[in-house]
């Protein structure tokens, strides 16, 4: 099992297994956020944090709520509304667990900014 966390500790994930690849975006948001994605099942991570802790962000078609912590600011993770019939996944960021736990994984690279296609 894995765990991540935000700065300041008010959010916390444990995970199931670590990721079997990275995802690095350059989309406009990504790319100033400084994430990379592992992407799970919400079945596959267990959020623990109060209900005041976390809020979320959503631009664009709003399709997406990216999870912050309310007291220190860290993107942790993001997951598709639930209104949209689509909250099979969570997309945790990586950034937020101990970088021996992902060191070596593949990172591949998103180009979110245009294609929406992998460059790797």
């Amino acid at each position: 099992m894995l765990t991540a966390s935000c700065h300041c500790g008010a959010v916390r994930l444990e995970i199931d297994r670590k990721p079997r690849s990275l995802t690095a975006c350059n989309c406009s948001l990504c790319r100033r956020y400084g994430v990379e994605w592992a992407y799970y099942t919400k079945k596959g991570v267990r959020v623990h944090a109060s209900a005041k802790a976390l809020v979320a962000y959503a631009w664009g078609r709003r399709s997406i709520d990216f999870m912050h912590c309310r007291t220190c600011g860290c993107v942790v993770y993001y997951q598709r509304r639930q209104d949209l019939g689509d909250d099979t996944r969570v997309a945790v960021n990586a950034r937020m667990m101990e970088p021996a736990d992902v060191a070596g994984i593949p990172v591949r690279l998103l180009d979110g900014a245009k294609t929406w296609k992998y460059l790797d």
